[in-house]
Order: C-alpha cells, then sequence, then structure tokens
C-alpha cells in the first residue's frame, strides 16, 4: 500500500513539475491560458503534498508501539473520585478504579498518577504539579 501511494506521488511531482515548466516557458498544452496551466501544476503539486503528508502518517504509524492493559495504566494520568485515605477510587484513561495511595492522603478531584497495579488495585500517587 504504502509503496503505491510513494509512487503515486512520484508521478504527481512529477508531473506537476513538468506542467509548471511547460507554463513558465510559454508552451502551451491544452489550449489553456498561462493561468489555468499554472493553477494545474500547482494544485497537482498540492496534492502530492497532500499524499506525502498521508504518507508519512501511515509509516509513522507502522513503527507506533500500542499499549494495552497493565502497561498503558502505569505512568498514566487521572482523577480522585473519592478521597484517598489510603482506599478509594479513582478515574483513569475514562475507567473507574479501585486504587490505593502510596504514602499519602489524596482528596477528592486531585490528579493523580498510576505507579503500578496490585491485582485490580491502582497503587497511585499525586500527580506531580508543572510550574
Amino acid at each position: 500500500m504504502h509503496a503505491w501511494l510513494a509512487f503515486v506521488i512520484g508521478i504527481l511531482a512529477a508531473t506537476g513539475a513538468i506542467l509548471l515548466y511547460a507554463a513558465l516557458s510559454g508552451a502551451s498544452y491544452a489550449g489553456l491560458t498561462l493561468s489555468a496551466e499554472e493553477t494545474i501544476a500547482v494544485t497537482v503539486f498540492i496534492i502530492a503534498l497532500i499524499l506525502g503528508l498521508i504518507l508519512y502518517a501511515a509509516i509513522k504509524a507502522q513503527f507506533k508501539h500500542v499499549k494495552t492493559g497493565k502497561e498503558a495504566l502505569i505512568g498514566a494520568f487521572g482523577t480522585a473520585t473519592t478521597d484517598l485515605n489510603p482506599k478509594g477510587e479513582v478515574r483513569v484513561m475514562g475507567e473507574f478504579w479501585q486504587a490505593t495511595a502510596k504514602d499519602t492522603t489524596i482528596t477528592k478531584g486531585q490528579t493523580i498518577e498510576v505507579l503500578s497495579m496490585d491485582g485490580n488495585t491502582l497503587v497511585v500517587k499525586p500527580a506531580e504539579q508543572k510550574a
């Protein structure tokens, strides 16, 4: 898929270059005016650029590692939905979890960071305040 997209981008870029050169050198193709020929050439270049950006995003996505489960939760941030003294409930990644605060008390509404998991219970701490 990516090879075909790269091939189309190359063809469009080359076609745009040829059309722009022809328009600027005064050669007329298809009996169009100079401004129409320049517009067509620039449009072909813009289409090639957009397809190039799509190709870049597609290739970048191929190398991105997907995290799920425990690996995705550890290091994630959330909000305390109850007071944690030391046990309570938090919301992380749109889900409600039972949690235990590590070495501190966390108040309702405070931002938390997940340190680890103990079974189905998250071990959390207050998130660092960034200045």
